[in-house]
């Protein structure tokens, strides 16, 4: 069912239809990413379907007077400037959502409340890491000649090991030479115990057994003394992870990171998408 059609069978059919009429499938595919990682802002959404700033600015500006998205501006202290823009879905999207997703709108797991709730959530910070790196590694291997074949957030990859882990992110990348590389990637702001990495590692090893997917751990931590303890938490567990230095404000490309690990890369990759596309769920 595409959103066309969903227009057609609604009860509100003229009002939909008129904003049928002004959305492109870059509109709807900004909707669907989104939807899947739940915060994204101006810039992260400018690597991922835009060239210039400005155009990207202008559109996101337009797609909120549509309700596709709306957004917010965390608080900075005084005298430190204000924060870009952060968007979020919002009620005429997630009718565009669940229309790409071919379901109804009482179907989608979605609420207007749960999604602005992020904006004042502890969360905050580490979602938008997350997005940081995967928006930037899409941008640094489409400039190489690669794609970010798929990106799908934490529900679609918790999904993916029979949520036995929720890992933040399932990355599929392609490089230029045409070989894949499959990752689960897990950020760490080092706000977790050595305890709590151990237990992941083990459900993460739990996981990986039950299942014949090429994928591999990556943990990105926020500092050498950091990357050091976690390789003592994980030594003991059979997931094959990698825990490597990166943050948001000291990051260097993430595709020159991966590169620089020299992580294995599988001649084939087995994880199929029916949706399409590195954001779409």
């Amino acid at each position: 069912m595409t959103f066309r059609s969903a227009v057609a069978r609604s009860r509100g059919g003229a009002a939909l239809a008129a904003l049928a009429s002004r959305l492109t499938d870059r509109d709807r595919q900004i909707a669907l990413d989104c939807y899947e990682h739940r915060v994204l802002t101006t810039e992260q959404l400018r690597r991922l379907h835009f060239v210039a700033a400005r155009t990207a600015r202008e559109r996101l500006l337009e797609l909120r007077q549509l309700r596709l998205l709306t957004s917010f501006r965390p608080q900075r202290q005084p005298g430190q400037g204000s924060h870009p823009n952060h968007w979020v879905l919002d009620e005429a999207g997630a009718l565009v959502v669940a229309a790409e997703l071919g379901l109804e709108r009482s179907e989608l797991r979605w609420q207007a409340a749960t999604a602005l709730a992020i904006a004042a959530s502890s969360k905050l910070a580490h979602q938008l890491a997350v997005n940081e790196f995967c928006s930037r590694l899409a941008a640094d291997a489409n400039a190489a000649g690669g794609k970010l074949e798929r990106w799908w957030g934490e529900r679609r990859a918790a999904q993916l090991l029979d949520r036995i882990v929720t890992p933040d992110a399932y990355l599929q990348l392609r490089h230029a030479g045409g070989a894949e590389l499959e990752l689960l990637l897990e950020l760490d702001r080092g706000t977790e115990d050595h305890q709590r990495l151990r237990e992941k590692a083990r459900r993460y090893a739990k996981a990986l057994r039950r299942t014949d997917l090429p994928l591999q751990v990556l943990l990105l931590v926020p500092s050498l003394a950091r990357a050091e303890r976690a390789n003592d938490a994980l030594v003991a567990s059979s997931a094959p992870t990698t825990a490597a230095v990166w943050t948001p404000q000291h990051g260097r490309s993430p595709l020159r990171l991966i590169d620089q690990l020299a992580l294995p890369t599988p001649r084939h990759s087995r994880v199929t998408d029916q949706q399409g596309g590195p954001t779409s769920e």
